[in-house]
């Protein structure tokens, strides 16, 4: 990984802002209704947290690789490329689902006529000069923005608590149908979205400055982002209703929407817009850069840098095709892919390569 290197902090902030990413603006555990708030909270502390986990215990035993160089090392070469391809088509295929909801929001609310085309080529742009500045410049940037984005989010809380609009007795019955319930409502969505996305970090981690840390600093980023993710949409509920609140597509905005302070005080919405603009670039330039680093090194590119723009393409041309239409898009993400991609991919797969990892490590060991 040479000299370029990111401290713990930085590490944390790429974290928070990947996980919370557009989750926290889309109507995000909605299939728990009035209980989304805690299905979100128990899919973090425990979806979260167990899966990253796998993916820093992995990383304990191969600090200095991706995750595409230790499954070559722990499988061979060639089953390892050809997991290799797999993860590679992972992160540009969440890249591409990720600027689709970025552009998505935007095209259907402050650029109404727009074509989400131009959205879509101006944020991989933006995303193809930062990128090619490394890591370490998108780490310092990340420092800075989770600052902006919890500024707006405070000021998005005050607006709504003062606006009247907030009514706790839409957050119950609590548990209606028991805590079995809000497990089968939730499960497995809201263990492995966006938690199970992290699988991106394990070629961003061989660039912590100080490896020991790594536990420390992805668990606690973890828990805040769900913290976080769980507040918000238990204002949201609480605004909404859970009937408007599962049939939205954005349940942030439209909660944001509904405030009117004073009469010179309202349309705050482009809060929301700024702070899915910060997120959905992390997210994205998380996926991008963790599929540049992982061809480079699935084909020996020994400059990354040359893979950007080639890359950054085919996001593009991913993100329009993805689906057909919004609503496709959000029925793909919420019915097909946790269970037939997201856990396949970035649990069962990194489960299995630690299992087969600690016994030839067990074997090796035993043998002198």
């Amino acid at each position: 990984m040479g000299n370029v290197k990111i401290n713990a902090l930085q590490m944390f902030c790429l974290i928070v802002l990947f996980d919370l990413g557009t989750s926290i603006v889309v109507s995000y555990g909605s299939e728990a209704k009035q209980d989304a708030w805690l299905a979100i909270l128990l899919g973090g502390f425990f979806g979260g947290t167990l899966i990253f986990i796998i993916y820093s215990s992995l990383y304990r035993l191969y600090p200095t690789l991706s995750l595409i160089l230790y499954t070559q090392k722990i499988l061979g070469k060639w089953i390892g490329g050809l997991l290799g391809v797999v993860f590679i088509i992972y992160l540009i295929h969440g890249a591409a689902r990720d600027i689709r909801d970025y552009g998505d929001l935007l095209t259907s609310s402050m650029f109404i006529e727009t074509p989400i085309f131009i959205i879509h080529v101006m944020m991989i742009l933006t995303m193809i000069y930062v990128l090619r500045l490394g890591i370490e410049v998108l780490g310092r940037v990340a420092e800075l923005s989770i600052v902006i984005i919890f500024a707006l989010g405070i000021m998005g809380v005050i607006s709504v608590l003062l606006s009247n609009k907030v009514a706790i007795n839409q957050l119950f019955p609590i548990m209606e149908h028991g805590l079995r319930g809000v497990l089968s409502d939730s499960f497995p969505p809201l263990f492995v979205v966006p938690w199970g996305e992290m699988l991106a970090f394990t070629f961003i981690l061989p660039y912590l400055n100080n490896p020991h840390s790594v536990m420390k600093v992805g668990l606690s980023a973890i828990l805040f982002s769900t913290i976080t993710l769980s507040f918000t949409n238990m204002l949201n509920i609480s605004v909404l209703g859970v009937d408007v609140y599962t049939r939205s597509n954005f349940a942030l905005y439209e909660t944001i929407r509904r405030v009117s302070l004073i009469e010179f005080i309202e349309r705050l919405d482009p809060i929301v817009l700024l702070t899915l603009i910060i997120g959905d670039f992390f997210k994205v330039g998380i996926f991008f850069y963790a599929a540049v680093i992982g061809t480079a090194d699935l084909f020996k590119v020994k400059n990354h840098k040359i893979l950007i723009f080639p890359i950054g393409i085919i996001i593009l041309l991913a993100s329009l095709t993805v689906a057909g239409n919004f609503a496709e898009h959000v029925k793909i993400g919420g019915e097909f892919l946790p269970s037939n991609v997201h856990i396949p991919i970035s649990v069962i797969i990194p489960f299995l390569l630690l299992v087969v990892a600690l016994i030839r490590k067990r074997y090796s060991s035993s043998r002198f």
